[in-house]
């Protein structure tokens, strides 16, 4: 796993960050207090490594980094750094379902980051009783990591930029009139109509999986178990039957289809549905 490199990286990277502006801090936690938080974060997590592995001492050292970076991010360092950081620290203090939530949410703020898409993978190996996908289902959520290549502030400058040339395109040819236009062969009033289409049609679409996205984060609609030993039932509540044969591991991630008081109606990646407790996960 790439831990201790990549995460002192991470915190020049906050620094920077704030000193350019990109990170809104509330009134009560200036850019220094920030930076101030980040760095004692860190500094917990290089303890925990410098003790013995899984020892006591270890493991409330990387619980009090997780806490500081949790601190980091509600104090307004919501970006992928301090993600990617509260993610090691929860996996070093074998808090697996809170490290995977962690990775996620920094992969989803940063798709092309090398180091997250390894540590989320090593945290969902050490699952442990994983479930596989089945290769059949084209949920919504799904399908947007199709367009996820594309990170989101690129899709935004598409969108715009497609917007903006369609209308400045079209509303100029409408200027000249619906006629034929004088020295314009039939080659080439093909070929503008053909771009106000391209142009119409990569508008819509980017700003339909930008819509998608914010969806998707509004409904929190992906979640990830933090408990262990934890059974699907066949309904919300106790007293119905389990609908798998075994109970879940932590960090088994699913879908969430339906919420009511205390419960929620997952899907599991093999397609399977049944009912949890709310407490015993959180979305993604």
């Amino acid at each position: 796993m790439r831990t201790s490199p990549a995460n002192s990286i991470r915190v020049i990277l906050i620094a920077g960050l704030m000193l350019l502006g990109a990170i809104e801090t509330p009134s009560a936690f200036g850019n220094a207090d920030l930076l101030e938080l980040a760095r004692n974060a860190e500094s917990d997590y290089e303890s925990g490594l410098g003790q013995v592995a899984g020892s006591t001492d270890a493991l409330g050292d990387f619980q009090r980094s997780a806490d500081g970076w949790r601190v980091v991010i509600e104090a307004g360092g919501d970006n992928a750094a301090a993600w990617y950081n509260l993610g090691n620290a929860e996996l070093r203090a074998e808090r697996l379902g809170e490290a995977i939530i962690a990775y996620r949410r920094s992969e989803r703020l940063a798709p092309f980051d090398d180091d997250v898409a390894a540590n989320l993978a090593e945290a969902r190996r050490r699952v442990e009783r994983p479930i596989e996908a089945d290769a059949t289902d084209l949920t919504v959520s799904n399908l947007a990591g199709w367009w996820k290549v594309l990170d989101a502030p690129t899709r935004h400058l598409i969108a715009l930029s497609t917007w903006c040339g369609f209308w400045l395109i079209l509303l100029v040819r409408r200027a000249r009139g619906r006629g034929p236009r004088p020295g314009e062969g039939e080659a080439t009033t093909l070929a503008w109509r053909s771009v106000i289409v391209i142009l119409g049609i990569t508008a819509v679409l980017t700003t339909g999986t930008l819509v998608v996205d914010r969806t998707l984060a509004a409904r929190r609609s992906a979640g990830v178990l933090l408990n262990d030993e934890v059974v699907l039932r066949t309904g919300n509540g106790a007293t119905f039957s389990p609908a798998a044969d075994e109970t879940l591991s932590e960090g088994v991630e699913f879908s969430i289809l339906e919420r009511r008081p205390g419960w929620w109606r997952i899907r599991l990646p093999d397609g399977t549905v049944g009912w949890i407790a709310d407490d015993t996960g959180d979305a993604v």
